[in-house]
């Protein structure tokens, strides 16, 4: 199958592969590093959070112009531009040594990357792949997200292999070898952003922003009647935001990409080796079953990516947000018990804690985390797509940086327990929020546009 003359599906499908593999090792990285980092002192503890933190800051930034930039330039040059961030990220962090700000802007310029990318890149492929296996690019997109942070997880653990363990004793592990650790958890990254940089470069423009420029430069020719610039055409529709046609979906789609973060995955998945240890799980048992859980993660997202263009996105979004609140229900009551009603943390509770991991992640997998990104490229018409993304975004971005930087002081002052269970409640939210989205497979981005025009009526 070819998307045009020179460019296959699969190689389209391979790029996406490997922007998702950017974003996951832009956030799963510093998991790795951070050890080493501490271990030498280069920093305070303040300042190592903050190192930490940047890329969401970086995330935040890019949100703001990601969309404006892709209107200006074009999906593709942003994605080439998204992987050269990357390029020149790397090397800053690497030889930042002790300079705080050095190391902070390189942090900050991932972060920068890997929002770039998130906008980009779903929309490039809505905007390119055929309507009926949109739904797999976008499946491929966030099964190498999941991907990237397995491996940059097992690099760490093959680095602590080959170096020696981060809290070693210095007689055992001299300090050269731990700053070279380190920086090989950044290093080894550069091979995959190389190959998405090169790839990035073959790839056609999306063919509605090429539309959309000829048109706006008076391509009449290719832009006459029933073209791009018939007054019927989605694309220059006399339509704005404000309108309810545009303001519906729009809402939508932030509230979707917003939710997607109240419910607290990222911390979830962030603070997950702690929550095992807390729930009764000592020691290493906490690792491997972060290491389950991630892996989880990667299988189910590739069972939903081969069912979601038959399947449906809403029916899989509906089933996963009502299963993932569950599952954090479920953690929440294993919590509240050890917390609040003397129950000893044990083995036994960390199987079940455990165990409702597996069914927050499984649901997860199979909905939300699989489906975010296509129904917000889908659901924005083509006029505010770009902007409309950047917004969502951003909101994505900032509520993700608020989780992680509050996370452990609500923990110190409500508990766990009460953590769990605000995620729960918002998973309501989302579910109730999934019965109002409209099932979007297999149409074409023109029908994608009218989605909404019988539910609210044509406005002229």
């Amino acid at each position: 199958m070819k998307v045009n003359d020179h460019i296959s599906v699969r190689y389209l499908l391979a790029i996406a592969g490997l922007g998702g593999l950017l974003y996951g090792i832009d956030f799963g990285v510093i998991a790795a590093a951070s050890p080493y980092i501490k271990a030498l002192g280069l920093f305070t503890d303040a300042e190592l959070s903050w190192v930490v933190g940047a890329v969401l800051f970086g995330g935040i930034v890019s949100s703001l112009t990601a969309g404006m930039l892709a209107e200006r330039f074009g999906r593709k040059r942003m994605i080439v531009a998204a992987a050269a961030l990357f390029f020149v990220a790397v090397p800053t962090v690497c030889l930042s040594e002790k300079s705080l700000w050095t190391m902070l802007f390189g942090r900050v310029l991932q972060g920068m990357s890997a929002g770039y990318m998130a906008v980009v890149m779903p929309m490039y492929l809505t905007e390119t792949l055929p309507p009926e296996i949109r739904g797999r690019g976008t499946g491929v997109f966030q099964f190498c997200l999941g991907l990237g942070l397995v491996a940059a997880a097992a690099v760490g653990y093959f680095v602590a292999k080959l170096y020696g363990a981060a809290d070693a004793p210095a007689e055992l592990v001299a300090d050269a070898a731990k700053s070279a650790a380190w920086k090989m958890n950044f290093w080894w990254t550069l091979a995959p952003v190389a190959a998405l940089f090169f790839g990035s470069l073959r790839l056609p423009e999306s063919p509605v922003w090429e539309k959309r420029v000829k048109c706006g430069s008076g391509g009449v020719r290719e832009c006459g009647s029933g073209g791009v610039n018939s007054p019927t055409h989605p694309l220059t529709h006399s339509l704005t935001l404000n309108s309810r046609r545009y303001v519906v979906p729009f809402l939508l789609a932030v509230a979707v990409l917003t939710l997607n973060k109240t419910t607290g995955m990222s911390s979830v998945t962030s603070y997950s080796v702690m929550i095992f240890q807390k729930a009764g799980f000592a020691g290493a048992l906490g690792n491997v079953g972060d290491f389950a859980i991630k892996l989880t993660n990667l299988v189910v997202t590739l069972v939903a990516a081969a069912i979601i263009d038959r399947v449906g996105r809403t029916r899989l979004l509906k089933i996963g947000t009502a299963g993932m609140t569950l599952g954090l229900a479920a953690i929440g009551g294993v919590l509240l018990a050890i917390e609040r009603f003397g129950v000893a943390a044990n083995s036994v509770t960390g199987i079940f804690c455990l165990a409702a991991f597996f069914v927050m992640q499984v649901f997860y997998a199979l909905g939300p985390g699989i489906c975010v990104w296509l129904v917000l490229s889908e659901l924005m018409p083509s006029r505010i797509r770009a902007n409309g993304m950047s917004i969502a975004l951003f909101m994505n971005q900032f509520v993700a940086w608020g989780l992680a930087s509050s996370f452990l002081p609500w923990v110190n002052a409500w508990g766990w327990a009460s953590m769990f269970f605000f995620f729960a409640v918002n998973g309501v939210i989302y579910f109730i929020v999934s019965l109002f989205i409209p099932e979007t497979r297999g149409k074409t981005l023109e029908e994608l546009e009218h989605l909404f025009d019988k539910k609210l009526g044509a406005e002229s």
